[in-house]
């Protein structure tokens, strides 16, 4: 095999690894509001996360979800972890 024979081979399989890719993922009909409404729709505390439900929230970035968005898609109702490091330097001082 020549090199311009493997060039065109390549260059065709490269185009057949992309249309196949561009067809695989058809574009979502879901809204970010949507997606938001499955979240408020989360009741109870959840033991593992919600991984179908961060997967969703992954795939919109334009969404733009609040940390707590996503906590409540992972975990349903159980409140967030508070950050104490501030208090717990200033206490250490004394």
């Amino acid at each position: 095999m020549n090199t311009t024979t493997f060039k065109v081979l390549a260059m065709v399989g490269v185009g057949l690894a992309i249309s196949a890719t561009a067809l695989a993922a058809p574009p979502s009909a879901v809204s970010c509001e949507q997606i938001r409404a499955q979240i408020q729709a989360q009741t109870g505390v959840r033991d593992k996360p919600d991984t179908a439900l961060l997967d969703t929230l992954s795939e919109h970035p334009e969404c733009r979800f609040a940390a707590a968005e996503v906590y409540r898609a992972a975990f349903g109702d159980r409140p967030m972890p508070t950050n104490n490091r501030r208090g717990r330097a200033r206490d250490d001082d004394d």
